[in-house]
C-alpha cells in the first residue's frame, strides 16, 4: 500500500470522514488537528518526529481553506495579508519537498470565503500542484445550498468517498515540475525542554489514539526565556491546557472552550496576552514579536486583558473559567528571508473564482454528489422538521399499539365487573360506561389519526431514515436517498390515483 500523510483541520480528523476513505487503500499518517489553519500543517511538516512519515510519503494532502476563512472574521480577525503569507510559506515548503501534493477545497461560505480559496487556487497554480476544489463542484452544480447545510463539516459519507477516490488513484499526483527558486525562510520550533526555565515545572503527556505530547506547565512562580533565538520572530504557538491532575479533559466541546488559561509575552517592546481553552491547539502569534534575551514567557497570574484571541477560547460568557495555569508544548519561530518572493493580494480576485490549471485538476475524483439535489427535500424536511420534533414521531409510531392495549383493558375491566353489578347501581354504571365509550370511542379516533400519519411523506421518509442510520456502515445513507427518491414518487402516484 502507498502511503499518504493528511494535514488539515476537523473535517480531516473525523472517524468516518476523509481519513476513513483515504485508510481503504492506502496507509495514513494523519497529522491534522481541529481549529487550526494552515499554520498548523506548516507547523507539522516542521516537527521532528514528523520526518519520516513524510520523507516515505507518496502524496501529501492539505486542506485547511474553511479555518481560514473562519478566522479572518472571527474574534481572532486575521488579516488577509497574514494568511495569505501563511499558505504562501506552506506552499512553499510542499514545493521543497518534492512530493505529490493534493489540495483539497471543501465547500464553504463563510465571510471572505471566496478571495481565500482563490488564494489556494493561485498558489496551486503557481507550484503545480493537484487539486481537488469540491465548493467550486458544488457551486457548479447548485448545491451549494445543500452544503451549507452542514456549515464546516461536511456529511462524513461525501468526504470519505472523496478520500477513497484519491487513494485508489493515487498515481495520477505527480510531483511539481516547476522550477521555481524560492529562498525560504529559516523555521525553528522550540519547546521549553530547551528555553530557560525559571523555576520548577510540573511536566505531563497527554496523549490519545492520535496526538502524543509532552507539556509544560506554567503557573504563578516559574518563567520560560529563549537561548540562541535572536532574529526570530514567534509565528505560533502549540498549547494543550489539561485538567489540574495532568489528565485530558473529558469535557464536552463548549464546556472545554469555557475553560480558559492565558499566556503572557513580554519585553521591553511587547505585552502580549493570549488565552487558549482546554483543546489541543496551534495557533498564530498575531503580534509575532521579535526575540531577544529580555524576551519572558509566562503565565498571565495578573489577570491581564487579552490583546490577542483564540476562536474557540470563549472568556467573555458569564460561565467562563479561569484555569490557574497554562500548558504549553512548543512555540513555531520563523526568521523571514527578504529574498523571498512574497505575492501581493492584489494578484487575487475578488470576484470570481481562478480558474485552476487542466493539467493540475483532479476534480474529477469527486463522487457523484448531484443526486442529493433532487432529495433536497427529503433532507430539508428531516433536517427542519423530522428530527427537532422526533419524539413525536416516536410517539406516532408507538400510538396504535398503546390505543389498542388500552382499549383491551378497559373492555376487559367491563366484561369483569358487568355481572355483579346490582339493579339499584345501573343509573351510575349506565354514566360510567357513557364515559368509558366516549374513551374508547376518543382513542379509536386517536388510532385513526395515527394510521394516516403513517401515511404521511413525512413518516415514510423517518421510517427510512432510521433504517439508514441503523445500516450506516452498509452505506446506508447512500441507500436512503434512493429510497427517499422512490417513496416521493409512490407518494405522487398515489395523490394522483385519489383525485
Amino acid at each position: 500500500m502507498k502511503n499518504i500523510v493528511l494535514l488539515g483541520g476537523s473535517n480531516s480528523v473525523m472517524v468516518n470522514g476523509l481519513q476513513k476513505g483515504l485508510k481503504e487503500y492506502a496507509n495514513v499518517t494523519n497529522l491534522a488537528l481541529g481549529g487550526t489553519t494552515s499554520l498548523q500543517n506548516l507547523y507539522e511538516l516542521k516537527r521532528e518526529k514528523n520526518q519520516e512519515a513524510i520523507q516515505n510519503a507518496d502524496l501529501i494532502i492539505t486542506e485547511s481553506n474553511v479555518n481560514d476563512i473562519i478566522n479572518s472574521y472571527s474574534i481572532e480577525k486575521f488579516s488577509l495579508y497574514l494568511i495569505y503569507r501563511n499558505l504562501q510559506y506552506l506552499y512553499a515548503t510542499l514545493y521543497e519537498l518534492k512530493k505529490s501534493v493534493c489540495i483539497i477545497i471543501l465547500p464553504f461560505c463563510g465571510e471572505n470565503y471566496l478571495i481565500i480559496n482563490n488564494m489556494h487556487r493561485y498558489l496551486a497554480n503557481y507550484y503545480g500542484f493537484g487539486i481537488i476544489d469540491i465548493h467550486d463542484y458544488y457551486q457548479n452544480n447548485e448545491i451549494i445550498e445543500f452544503g451549507n447545510k452542514f456549515s464546516v463539516h461536511q456529511l462524513a459519507v461525501v468526504n470519505r468517498n472523496v478520500g477513497k477516490e484519491i487513494a485508489k488513484n493515487i498515481d495520477i499526483f505527480k510531483i511539481s515540475k516547476k522550477s521555481l527558486d524560492i529562498n525560504m525562510p529559516e523555521f525553528k520550533i522550540v519547546t521549553p525542554e530547551n528555553m530557560q526555565r525559571n523555576s520548577n515545572f510540573k511536566i505531563f503527556n497527554p496523549n490519545n489514539s492520535m496526538y502524543n505530547e509532552i507539556v509544560y506547565r506554567l503557573e504563578k512562580g516559574n518563567s520560560l526565556s529563549f537561548n540562541d533565538c535572536d532574529g526570530y520572530e514567534i509565528i505560533g504557538m502549540h498549547s494543550w491546557n489539561l485538567e489540574n491532575s495532568g489528565e485530558i479533559t473529558k469535557l464536552g466541546w463548549y464546556m472545554a472552550t469555557i475553560h480558559c488559561s492565558s499566556i503572557y509575552l513580554n519585553n521591553k517592546n511587547c505585552n502580549i496576552v493570549k488565552s487558549i481553552s482546554k483543546l489541543n491547539v496551534v495557533c498564530e502569534i498575531q503580534a509575532e514579536p521579535k526575540i531577544d534575551s529580555n524576551l519572558i514567557v509566562k503565565f498571565n497570574d495578573e489577570n491581564l486583558d487579552n490583546t490577542e484571541f483564540y476562536h474557540a477560547a470563549f472568556t467573555n460568557r458569564p460561565d467562563y473559567v479561569a484555569l490557574p495555569y497554562f500548558d504549553l508544548i512548543a512555540f513555531f519561530l520563523c526568521k523571514p528571508n527578504p529574498k523571498m518572493k512574497l505575492f501581493d493580494l492584489s494578484v487575487i480576485p475578488t470576484d470570481k473564482d481562478i480558474e485552476i490549471d487542466k493539467d493540475i485538476d483532479r476534480s474529477y475524483l469527486i463522487p457523484n454528489i448531484v443526486f442529493f439535489k433532487d432529495s433536497m427535500e427529503f433532507i430539508d424536511e428531516y433536517i427542519g422538521y423530522l428530527y427537532p420534533n422526533i419524539v413525536k414521531h416516536i410517539d406516532s409510531v408507538l400510538t396504535p399499539q398503546i390505543i389498542k392495549k388500552t382499549e383491551a383493558q378497559i373492555l376487559s375491566q367491563l366484561n369483569k365487573n358487568t355481572p355483579q353489578i346490582q339493579p339499584s347501581m345501573q343509573l351510575s354504571l349506565e354514566a360510567e360506561n357513557k364515559i368509558l365509550k366516549d374513551k374508547i370511542k376518543e382513542l379509536e379516533t386517536n388510532y385513526q389519526k395515527a394510521i394516516k400519519v403513517k401515511n404521511h411523506l413525512s413518516y415514510k421518509l423517518g421510517q427510512a431514515l432510521i433504517k439508514a442510520n441503523k445500516n450506516w456502515y452498509k452505506g446506508g445513507y447512500i441507500k436512503f436517498i434512493f429510497e427517499a427518491m422512490k417513496i416521493k414518487k409512490e407518494h405522487k402516484n398515489k395523490d394522483k390515483s385519489n383525485i
